[in-house]
């Protein structure tokens, strides 16, 4: 007894359950379990933290395993506590603000008071969801896996084995007396949840079935000094068993048990209930989130069309403003052609013996007349035909051919042979994008429209 005194004292000072851990942590920061054990196992604890278990002798040894795949493992495997204490994603949350670990004590937390009756967690669930709750929904509950139905035993138990065909069966073997541990605490199996019914009756225990396996749920006291292996599940007896060579020396298993000896962990209710308003706030805060993203995705929309509104009214402006300064420039060049006609004919007038019109000159004396004409006609040409090339199509090669074709009709003596010559007079004229350089474009028109407006 003294043995046990002392792992119990270095249990409480230098080791903690992995389950009380897990449950301090989902107080301390309003989670469920389950989601504690994913956020440790985010943190990668199984890098930092070794878990542990006590062997035969009360020796604490590294426990193979896993953080996220201990199941009810977690009620008898621990950490050492400066570990835990020292572990920067737990103690962030301030679970061990003074260092005192009194108040979680297991053997308190496993104390008779911690595990409710059917109709005790029916009124505290009926009191904070404000429904009533019945036996069946507190069976559909169970069946959630939300809570666990239990019962508590405090006897003999051996573990089951397993055949090569699968069956559960007890070691008849010699040393099977071996195998047997007392132990206390809560026991559940799977279908002990459809026994969650109102009825005034005993319910049958499993013994070896498959698929049915009474399992530990939580482990307050063991004695002896062996381990067992209770993987494939356990038979509970109420004495030690005799030999298995004679059947009936199995008299002494426990058989049954009254309906209303089912127990719920209120740890676990209490998990239930947070998770449950923990959801109701998440889904208020998920639906404001979801009106804000709304109306974010409105104002961008919003916002977008504006953008390119203002775009084309940009555009609208600066082609009006091009227009208006290429029907300045063309006026102020049509009034320059009929200002230098003028002189000219004013030249002519002032001749001696000049001839009375322009067809009776000869030679270069006419050339010097008409060719002034025929290049500032060419030039007027070529300005009108760039004011209506809207989509700035024509380079200033094209409108060479443009104005060739129409002044040879005009005078073909005075047209020049070679296009240069034509380009350096449209050189005056001819806007800024007619002057790019490199080739024309191949995906460029053949032909070019123009929009004649009245």
């Amino acid at each position: 007894m003294s043995v046990l005194i002392k792992e119990l004292e270095a249990r409480k000072d230098d080791y903690i359950l992995v389950a009380d851990v897990i449950n301090l942590m989902a107080n301390a920061t309003n989670s469920a379990p389950d989601e504690v054990v994913k956020y440790l196992d985010a943190h990668n604890i199984d890098d930092h933290l070794t878990l542990l278990y006590m062997d035969e002798s009360y020796i604490f040894e590294p426990y193979n395993g896993h953080i996220v795949c201990l199941g009810n493992d977690a009620n008898i495997t621990y950490f050492q506590k400066a570990d835990v204490m020292a572990f920067e994603p737990i103690a962030k949350h301030g679970v061990f603000k003074d260092g005192s670990l009194y108040h979680i004590n297991h053997l308190q937390r496993n104390s008779e008071d911690e595990y409710l009756t059917v109709d005790e967690v029916s009124l505290i669930l009926s009191n904070e969801a404000r429904i009533d709750f019945d036996y069946n929904k507190i069976r559909d509950l169970a069946r959630k896996r939300k809570i666990t139905p239990c019962f508590y035993f405090s006897g003999f138990v051996c573990p089951l084995l397993k055949d090569p065909l699968g069956e559960l069966y007890i070691s008849n073997s010699t040393d099977s007396n071996s195998k047997f541990k007392m132990m206390t605490g809560y026991f559940t199996y799977r279908l002990l949840v459809e026994q969650i019914i109102i009825q005034d009756d005993y319910l049958t225990v499993p013994y070896c079935e498959v698929g049915n396996e009474i399992l530990i749920h939580r482990l307050l006291e063991k004695q002896g000094d062996t381990n067992i292996d209770y993987s494939n599940g356990l038979a509970l007896f109420e004495g030690k068993p005799q030999p298995f060579d004679n059947p009936q020396n199995n008299r002494n298993k426990f058989s049954c048990i009254s309906c209303d000896e089912i127990r719920f962990s209120k740890q676990e209710l209490d998990d239930y209930i947070a998770s449950t308003q923990t959801t109701s706030d998440n889904h208020f805060i998920e639906h404001v989130k979801l009106v804000e993203g709304d109306k974010a995705k409105q104002l961008e929309s919003l916002k977008t069309e504006n953008d390119k509104l203002n775009a084309r009214l940009n555009k609208a402006s600066e082609i009006y403003r091009q227009n208006q300064s290429e029907i300045k420039e063309l006026k102020a060049q049509l009034e320059k052609a009929a200002a230098d006609i003028t002189e000219l004919k004013e030249q002519l007038s002032n001749k001696i013996d000049a001839p009375d019109s322009i067809d009776e000159l000869k030679g270069i004396a006419k050339l010097n007349i008409e060719k002034p004409i025929f290049i500032s006609s060419a030039k007027a040409i070529a300005r009108y035909l760039w004011s209506l090339d809207k989509s700035e199509a024509i380079r200033t090669g094209d409108m060479v051919q443009q104005v060739k074709a129409i002044m040879i009709k005009v005078n073909y003596d005075l047209l020049p042979s070679e296009d240069e010559t034509i380009r350096t007079w449209l050189a005056e004229v001819a806007p800024p994008h007619a002057k790019k350089s490199g080739r024309t474009p191949k995906n460029a028109p053949s032909e070019i429209t123009l929009t004649m407006k009245k």
